[in-house]
């Protein structure tokens, strides 16, 4: 029956939170630090000496760890700052010398928030554990290079940024229910293998700049007068993954790995576009506002190491000190190009109908962003020592490189080499209540772009993608339209995070 009562209790316990979550509950752009305070405190570690529910995460085959009923609701509170000075754009034309230049461009969301919910609990034989919950890869989610205004982003027509992207609000969440079991093979060695299976959901909005003469030519001039604002709106998809899990432990030493695989996102939604003023007279209309965007979400392969050692003053049932070193292979290399196909074409009402009806139209190709990522590696390492009953401090920190190069360095996604150290500590309160507080600092090196690789969308270019090889290309092998990422470009990251862990 204390079974049965404890998993009731958790249920309920985790619907109530599921209630109040936000809608940003679990966020993804690039992945940013780590989720739960206490890997963030410990350099983004958890694949190795996980005692608690987010395990079901990190390496499911630690749930047998998570002794009892555990409940974990975990929050991190993201901040961006990003700043992009583009270079000036000179162009000649009827043999004149034009200078356009750019104000400066920073990341206007301030604080944004990405909860984490697990439980586990032990059920059946003594070796087993099971676990669930919802959560999704630790990122900042809604940067906005735009107009902030009463809490949302508006359009900046002037922005440097423009033609990467104005805003972006990115959620990706995972609903997810796991199991681990542990083979004792005596004299302190055992060997545990784990099983997460969740249901990935997607949702993505985001807005960008594009030309919309149909006659444009070079020189390119990028004029705001003659560009359309495209809202891509509501843009969803569904799909499962996995994460499997081994670990091995031998006395204090650890042994672990875990692996998710990638996931396709094929998402659809709407849109809405903004002629501009000049187009007025023709009475530009899509005649089909709906539009899909294919990308990959890159997978992830978790190795580490640990030790263990002493007892906590706390109880004998923890050790009083561990440390963990990671390191994470993601193959973000998947990721060549984001495409965003409508499936309208612009209808030019106010020129009337012909014969059979139909207005003239302008067609509208797929939009292709060519990204040109690469896959990322991370080094992290953290630390835990039991100060005394009620207090144990943590620390660590990271080295990832880039999953952009620096050519394809690009606004909506800052995923550069960092840098990161962090400290935490756990508050073990009564009734069986830990309390983890977190700070991470992440520094990116400073970037200047002298021949990029990201171009301003021309959408009825002649010119398409992916591979920009047709004859109608200017120069073959390279998207119509200018450079939009060439300049001075920094960014830092700071994340404080806070989590709750009841016992039962």
């Amino acid at each position: 029956m204390t079974c049965f009562r404890s998993l009731g209790i958790t249920a309920i316990f985790m619907c109530g939170l599921l209630l109040f979550l936000p809608q940003e509950g679990s966020t993804a752009g690039f992945e940013v630090g780590e989720n739960t305070a206490r890997s963030v405190a410990r350099g983004g570690t958890g694949v190795v000496n996980k005692s608690d529910p987010s395990a079901v995460y990190f390496n499911p085959a630690l749930l047998p760890r998570a002794r009892g009923t555990q409940v974990l609701l975990s929050s991190n509170f993201l901040t961006l700052d990003v700043e992009f000075q583009r270079n000036d754009l000179i162009f000649e034309r009827g043999g004149e010398q034009r200078i356009t230049t750019f104000d400066p461009v920073q990341n206007q969301t301030g604080i944004f928030p990405a909860p984490f919910v697990t439980a586990s609990f032990d059920v059946g034989p003594e070796n087993l554990a099971i676990g669930a919950g919802i959560f999704g890869p630790p990122a900042y989610g809604n940067p906005c290079y735009g107009i902030r205004e009463d809490g949302d982003c508006a359009p900046d027509p002037q922005s440097a940024a423009r033609g990467m992207v104005t805003e972006a609000d990115l959620i990706v969440a995972f609903l997810g229910v796991g199991a681990g079991y542990r083979f004792d093979l005596g004299e302190e060695r055992a060997l545990s293998l784990g099983l997460t299976g969740a249901l990935g959901y997607m949702q993505t909005d985001f807005s960008v700049f594009v030309e919309a003469n149909p006659a444009v030519s070079p020189p390119w001039e990028e004029n705001p007068d003659q560009e359309a604002f495209v809202q891509a709106q509501n843009l969803t998809d569904f799909g499962p993954t996995a994460i499997a899990g081994i670990s091995y432990s031998d006395g204090p030493l650890r042994l672990a790995a875990s692996y998710r695989p990638p996931i396709r996102w094929s998402a659809s939604g709407v849109v809405d576009v903004r002629f501009p003023e000049q187009m007025s007279g023709f009475g530009p209309e899509l005649s089909d506002d709906r539009v899909s965007l294919e990308t990959w979400h890159a997978g992830s392969l978790r190795l580490g190491a640990g030790l263990e050692g002493g007892s906590h003053p706390g109880g004998a049932e923890r050790p009083r000190w561990d440390l963990e070193v990671n390191v994470i292979w993601e193959n973000w290399s998947l990721v060549d190009f984001f495409r965003l196909e409508l499936e309208g074409d612009i209808e030019l009402r106010g020129l009337g109908q012909d014969e059979e009806g139909n207005y003239p139209t302008e067609i509208l190709n797929p939009i292709y962003q060519v990204k040109g990522y690469q896959d990322a590696y991370s080094l992290r390492a953290g630390f835990s020592w039991g100060f005394t009953p009620w207090l144990t401090g943590h620390t660590g920190g990271f080295f990832e490189t880039a999953a952009q190069s620096v050519a394809y360095t690009s606004a909506d996604f800052i995923s550069w080499e960092r840098y990161s150290g962090s400290l935490g500590t756990t508050f073990h309160l009564p009734a069986g209540l830990d309390l983890d507080l977190a700070y991470a600092f992440i520094q990116s090196p400073n970037r200047t772009v002298r021949n990029g690789n990201v171009y301003n969308p021309i959408p009825m270019s002649q010119c398409q993608g992916p591979d920009f090889d047709s004859e109608r290309c200017e120069v073959p092998g390279t998207p119509p339209g200018n450079p939009q990422n060439e300049g001075e470009w920094r960014s830092r990251f700071q994340i404080v995070s806070a989590g709750l862990t009841w016992h039962y």
